[in-house]
């Protein structure tokens, strides 16, 4: 059954507030003015703590007519006129703010991953009875990913069998000094799980959910995880991972995803099955296919976050019966990445004989050794790193994540 929002009556324009209007929440901050240029929406109000030291930012939004606040609690108890919330703040925070907002009843755009851990999604989806909840996993939204989901639905695959991922993305220092979350598992007690497949690339896993769900708007969950994690930096995450799912239909998939290496492996994703194949590779710019005719245009990364505050506020407007991620769809997400750390049984650490360090101007970089030949491998054959012979992978054992209800951290 599709899940269907229970949506009132909201009239033009629909009053917006923003909470965390710089980083990735700039780019939310220029959907929302394009959606005003209609009259759709208005922006009343915006919550960073940026503002304090962004005084140019804070004037042109008050110039524009948004009030603006240093805490979103603050701008919960001074604005009682709001629709909806987008809310783009760093992942500990996820949790705490959605409650606080659904408490207001207000319709809540909320920018990925959801909540790191399985016990704190199945907290939020409870307390969401009016699935006012849409999740900003923008990716779906992108036409090569609506192609090859319309080839599966229309049966131009056959039985789809198999979905592999791979991608190095190197970051820098001054990626892992960005905000106070990067490379952390908490963060002020609250947990983070920060890393490749649960931040920058966590679209990817969220997509093999989606690919492998029956019908159109349906996402799938896994049964069994098998993966393992590493790190390469001193942090207290991970900035390595492989892993090998399972979901109940038979169709598997394995992602390779690393911050890692100093050569770059922009990502790439195929979608295997009984009669046909579809991938895609450079970071959504190449599409081929076994099916003809198809050339999905490639999307920036601007054009997915409007299309997705578009179907936010189509979904909000009653015009659609769901969003473009709830937060039910999710579940496979969390349940891979949660199943991942439990399988990896930890985090290991690549000893400093397999890691080579390098700069870039004044920043340093970290690379394992073997890794970006490892990533194509596990794309190409499906196979785990500690199948490949890297001297300093670990083999791990498969887990069930079938019914997993909670996740302890630290572990």
């Amino acid at each position: 059954m599709p899940l269907v929002v229970d949506f009132s009556a909201v009239k033009e324009p629909v009053r917006y507030a923003l909470v965390g209007a710089t980083g990735i929440g700039g780019y939310h901050l220029a959907a929302i003015r394009e959606m005003e240029k209609n009259g759709s929406v208005r922006l009343a109000a915006v919550a960073d703590p940026a503002l304090a030291r962004l005084p140019d930012l804070r004037a042109e939004l008050t110039a524009q007519g948004a009030s603006c606040h240093l805490d979103y609690r603050e701008l919960l108890r001074q604005e009682p006129g709001l629709d909806a919330v987008v809310l783009s703040v760093p992942i500990p925070f996820h949790f705490e703010i959605t409650l606080a907002c659904l408490e207001r009843d207000l319709f809540i755009y909320l920018e990925k991953p959801p909540v790191p851990l399985i016990q704190q999604l199945e907290s939020m989806i409870a307390a969401d009875k009016r699935r006012r909840i849409g999740v900003g996993f923008q990716m779906i939204t992108a036409n090569w990913v609506q192609t090859l989901k319309r080839a599966i639905v229309d049966g131009k695959l056959g039985q789809v069998q198999d979905i592999r991922i791979g991608a190095c993305w190197p970051r820098l220092d001054h990626y892992y000094g960005r905000n106070n979350s990067a490379g952390k598992m908490f963060v002020q007690g609250e947990p983070v799980f920060d890393g490749p497949a649960t931040n920058a690339l966590a679209h990817l896993i969220h997509n093999a959910m989606f690919l492998a769900g029956a019908g159109a708007d349906e996402f799938d969950a896994p049964v069994e995880i098998t993966a393992e994690l590493y790190r390469a930096r001193p942090i207290e995450s991970y900035d390595v991972a492989c892993l090998r799912g399972k979901f109940r239909s038979g169709i598997t998939f394995t992602a390779a995803l690393t911050h890692a290496t100093e050569e770059m492996l922009p990502f790439q994703m195929e979608v295997r099955g009984s009669g046909g194949w579809g991938r895609v590779t450079q970071d959504g710019a190449v599409f081929e296919s076994s099916f003809p005719g198809e050339s999905p245009r490639p999307d920036t990364f601007e054009q997915l976050v409007e299309k997705t505050h578009r179907q936010f506020l189509a979904a909000v407007r009653g015009e659609q019966p769901r969003f473009s991620t709830s937060l039910a769809d999710s579940r496979g997400y969390v349940l891979a990445t949660n199943g991942m750390l439990l399988s990896s049984g930890g985090i290991h650490s690549i000893a400093a004989g397999h890691l080579r360090q390098y700069t870039r101007g004044d920043e340093r970089g970290y690379d394992a050794a073997g890794l970006h030949a490892a990533v194509i491998t596990s794309f190409e054959t499906g196979k785990l790193f500690s199948e490949l012979d890297l001297p300093w992978a670990v083999k791990t054992a498969p887990v069930s994540v079938e019914g997993l209800k909670s996740l302890s951290l630290p572990f």
